[in-house]
């Protein structure tokens, strides 16, 4: 069992923190809410030491949380679900106000939303949610929607082909919720048009060293003109694009998921055509608003079943629009 570690306690009132722009649910005028000093709030964030984009989340949390001035604990889940239902075991022993949880594992954690049911605290998942169907009940969800995720991915490749060419889809870890949702949005999108041809289906589990090797071995497979697109799930495609551009490969379409720097100089340079923009510090940001809101009794702010945030597309004509909110 990994040791529990608070990444991050802020319990500030008044302060104001970075700023962050939300859309959705805003917090009720600070006129209208009662004393927020005695809200605790507890959040699991799985993996904020190897994945930056939940770093980036959990820091959006602390900030918005320092704004509002409620206090909130930060755990890091370590990847690691047993690690992640322990967290939340030791936050319904501490009788936190609530939990905002974002997991590795949507059934593993089910039993841990159960037993914080029973305790009477309320739990929001945020950027992954919880497995429905299973009895575990959750105030939202905040977080992006996979499958239309997919959909927009799918589409910026078939405008980029005009609608006819050879692609290879590059899938993230399997069985996750993103990689099944994404997966079945780029294939609804690709089923709509049948000038686009899968020829092939790759997994790089969003791991950088794992993309370059399995796009290398699509470049020797599929020779120049052979090949025209290639839609990753993920940010990691970056290493790959550079890659092809690095052998004269230019003509590849490109596609990836999320946008860190990396991509967004990828697109810059036109080695990346366009990415799904996820913004971690929405998710954050809005995951401690609507905390707020449902514990100061202002329920009808928050938005049931789910909150999603937006997807804007980024390609070379609209970049300039969009700076990249985190990196590798």
């Amino acid at each position: 069992m990994i040791g529990r570690k608070y990444s991050s306690v802020v319990a500030i009132a008044g302060m104001v923190a970075g700023s962050v722009v939300a859309v959705g649910a805003t917090p009720a005028a600070a006129s209208s809410r009662p004393n927020l000093s005695g809200i605790t709030i507890g959040s699991v964030v799985y993996s904020m030491d190897t994945v930056p984009f939940l770093a980036k989340l959990a820091q959006a949390e602390q900030q918005e949380a320092a704004k509002l001035g409620v206090t909130l604990k930060v755990v890091n889940g370590g990847g690691d679900a047993t690690t992640q239902v322990s967290e939340m075991e030791q936050y319904i022993a501490e009788k936190v106000s609530l939990i905002l949880l974002t997991n590795s594992n949507p059934t593993a954690l089910v039993p841990a939303v159960k037993e914080a049911n029973a305790a009477g605290i309320p739990v929001i998942p945020v950027n992954t949610p919880i497995t429905s169907g299973m009895g575990a009940q959750v105030v939202t969800y905040v977080g992006d929607n996979d499958y239309t995720y997919g959909l927009d991915e799918g589409q910026m490749m078939v405008d980029a082909l005009h609608g006819k060419g050879n692609v290879a889809m590059m899938l993230g870890e399997l069985g996750t919720t993103p990689e099944v949702q994404r997966t079945a949005g780029i294939k609804k999108t690709f089923s709509e048009n049948p000038g686009i041809h899968v020829v092939t289906t790759v997994i790089d589990e969003w791991q950088d060293a794992l993309c370059l090797s399995v796009t290398q071995d699509l470049l020797t497979k599929y020779a120049a003109g052979s090949l025209q697109g290639i839609i990753a799930e993920g940010p990691e495609i970056y290493v790959g694009a550079n890659y092809a551009w690095s052998i004269g490969r230019k003509n590849i379409i490109f596609i990836a998921g999320d946008y860190p720097t990396e991509v967004r100089n990828a697109i810059m340079s036109g080695r990346i055509y366009g990415a799904a923009d996820q913004s971690p510090v929405l998710e954050g940001v809005e995951g401690v608003q609507a905390a707020v809101n449902w514990l100061t009794g202002h329920k009808n702010l928050v938005q049931q079943p789910d909150m999603y945030i937006p997807l804007p597309n980024v390609t070379k004509a609209n970049v300039g629009q969009y700076p990249a909110q985190w990196t590798f």
